[in-house]
């Protein structure tokens, strides 16, 4: 028994205890959710953010395609006539500076475009039949006007991989990734054929815009102290970063305009850790960058810090198709919850300590008269009662004083009485102890007795021999599902559940209960009926199932369950059966169509179906209930 010094001072120090350390750990646990479920939406908002930004810098070029397509189909661009294209890049350029070369190219070989080579600096180059197969570079002033001849050289826009690219497609779309020719910098080309009436292809028209304004944008972004983001295509290759470092890795020089540019950056070959760390993780947990086509935000740990990422798909229909990723450190936002937290546990140590010394003063001022009690207690048991032994207790005015002078006149009294009750009692144990041994002699002298007890363990004996010989594996094969199982798929089956032996009148499980297994009826059989109405549903014997309805539904157990004579049960839980489905796709639909027999009784349950917000769609339940219950199943079990 525990001692009352201990228990009071526990019982006044120990709920402070609890009461703090509860109030901090909530208040711990309370702040780092909201700081968490700030950081996943401040994650989510910069992707969306870049998703937004990106969107509208790459959609320029193709609303230039669109609308140019549109004035060559109203007759107010002759794509043959290069003065007015002279003219129309001019103006297209000055208008939109994230365009830095826009020009067009045809079947005859020629070529014009306008192209910003440094800023504010723009040239036209030009190639036409009459002029031979070179093409040549002029300087333009503010006003677009040719001011004197730079470089001539040779150029067939049909052999550059953007004409060709458009001529296979047949439609606006982009070029892969490369590094442009004029400019060390990484870039993409939006290219549009242009078809004469008869449907043959007379020429492409093409824009290139930089993506250093996209690694300029992410870089003034502001996400956090430790945070970044960045814009990978699907086979890892950075598109641009908020981190300063150089998209273009040393090695030999790609051939200007190549498709495939062997020496851009890898994700996880980046200089920052974030970004590299964050790369590894996307390629672990996706396998392949190209199964992402939804957005996604998770959480990994990178050296010991917990990181949270947002990770948005791009795509235009037109060929582009990127991940947009932001990446934020939880500790960026977990100083002042850590400060909070030491500041917390600093007052709840100093509350403590103070409770404590005012818990055992407390406890000492009410445990002495207590045990002074108890100690006259004691005594009285012992047959040495001392009256005068409550003396000091007694002269108290208080409650406790009030209950010292009741128990020693108690005291009085109980001990005169206690040396009759002592001798009575032993009289009467004397009389109990004569009383039983004369009944199990009376019991001894009754052969039945032996033998309905020798009966009932042979009985017992002989079941229990009985059910180990039985064959699990031979019943289960005799179960319909199962007929068409391998000897190893059916060892799989029996590793999936278990065997459970009932006798006679012994409950399965009970409406109203949670659905937590499956049963198969491998020898036995079992009745079924509503208890709380008392009627009788059914029987099932070897070979058939129930179960089912609650435990593929998730809804209570609609009916009670009870053996009709000894029966041998195969079990399954809802792991076991949600990886039986897996495996079987066929018992899945066979489960099913069971179910849809079930109509009548899902009809009955609707209302708690509808309470327990399983029955949104009511109409489609009710037009077709079995698709209901193939969609409830794949829900429940991933199927």
């Amino acid at each position: 028994m525990v001692s009352i010094r201990k228990i009071i001072p526990a019982l006044i120090v120990l709920p402070i205890f609890a009461a703090v350390g509860v109030t901090g750990w909530l208040s711990f646990r309370s702040g780092q959710q909201s700081v968490e479920m700030l950081v996943r939406k401040l994650s989510e908002e910069v992707s969306d953010r870049i998703e937004s930004e990106v969107v509208t810098y790459m959609k320029h070029p193709q609303v230039f395609h669109e609308l140019t397509l549109a004035a060559i189909r109203s007759g107010n661009l002759n794509a043959a006539d290069f003065g007015q294209l002279e003219r129309y890049f001019w103006h297209q350029m000055r208008w939109d500076d994230s365009i830095i070369y826009s020009y067009y190219g045809n079947e005859a070989g020629e070529f014009i475009g306008i192209n910003v080579i440094e800023e504010g600096k723009r040239v036209l180059r030009i190639r036409q039949q009459d002029l031979g197969s070179s093409r040549r570079t002029y300087e333009l002033d503010s006003q677009g006007n040719r001011v004197g001849e730079i470089s001539v050289g040779e150029y067939d826009p049909r052999t550059r991989p953007w004409y060709q690219n458009a001529k296979t497609l047949g439609k606006i779309t982009w070029s892969p990734i490369y590094k442009f020719q004029s400019q060390d910098v990484l870039g993409i080309t939006a290219v549009a054929p242009v078809y004469q009436p008869a449907g043959t292809l007379q020429g492409v028209f093409a824009i290139n815009i930089s993506l250093a304004q996209l690694s300029d944008f992410l870089n003034n972004l502001e996400i956090s102290p430790a945070g970044a983001a960045f814009i990978v295509e699907r086979s890892g290759t950075v598109v641009a970063s908020s981190v300063i470092e150089n998209l273009l890795v040393e090695g030999e020089t790609p051939e200007t305009d190549s498709p495939e540019d062997p020496n851009r950056l890898l994700a996880v070959e980046s200089v920052n850790p974030t970004i590299q760390g964050t790369a590894r993780e996307l390629l672990n947990r996706f396998n392949n960058l190209n199964s992402i086509q939804t957005a996604q935000t998770f959480k990994f740990s990178l050296n010991g810090k917990m990181q949270l990422v947002a990770v948005n798909p791009i795509q235009d229909g037109r060929g582009l198709d990127w991940l947009i990723v932001a990446v934020v450190p939880e500790s960026d936002f977990m100083g002042y919850i850590h400060e909070n937290t030491r500041r917390t546990a600093l007052l709840s140590l100093g509350a403590l300590v103070a409770a404590t010394i005012l818990g055992i003063a407390i406890a000492k001022w009410l445990i002495q008269p207590i045990l002074r009690l108890s100690a006259t207690a004691q005594d009285i048991e012992l047959g040495k009662f001392d009256p005068n032994s409550l003396t000091e207790v007694v002269n108290r005015s208080d409650e406790v004083g009030q209950l010292a002078r009741i128990f020693q006149d108690m005291a009085n009294k109980i001990y005169a009485r206690e040396q009759g009750f002592k001798t009575q009692l032993s009289l009467l144990q004397n009389e109990t102890d004569k009383a039983k041994k004369a009944m199990l002699l009376t019991q001894m002298s009754d052969s039945n007795y032996y033998q309905q007890l020798l009966i009932k363990s042979k009985r017992t004996r002989s079941k229990a021999e009985e059910f180990k010989k039985i064959d699990i594996a031979e019943l289960l094969k005799k179960v319909s599902y199962f007929q068409g199982f391998t000897e190893s798929e059916i060892q799989g089956l029996i590793d999936m559940g278990y065997r459970k032996i009932l006798y006679p009148g012994e409950y399965v499980c009970r409406e109203d209960e949670a659905g937590d297994a499956f049963y198969i009826i491998l020898e036995g059989s079992v009745e079924i009926f509503v208890e709380k109405i008392n009627k009788f549903l059914t029987n099932l014997g070897v070979g058939t199932f129930f179960g089912e309805l609650s435990l593929l539904l998730g809804i209570p157990r609609t009916a009670t369950v009870r053996t009709r004579e000894d029966t041998v049960l195969f079990v399954l839980d809802r792991e076991g059966l949600q990886k039986l489905l897996r495996n079987y796709k066929d018992l899945a639909e066979q489960i099913a169509q069971a179910l849809h027999e079930h109509k009548a009784e899902l009809e009955s349950r609707k209302e708690l179906l509808q309470k327990m917000g399983l029955l949104e769609d009511e109409e489609g339940f009710n037009q077709n209930p079995l698709g209901w219950i193939r969609n409830r199943m794949a829900t429940l079990f991933g199927l």
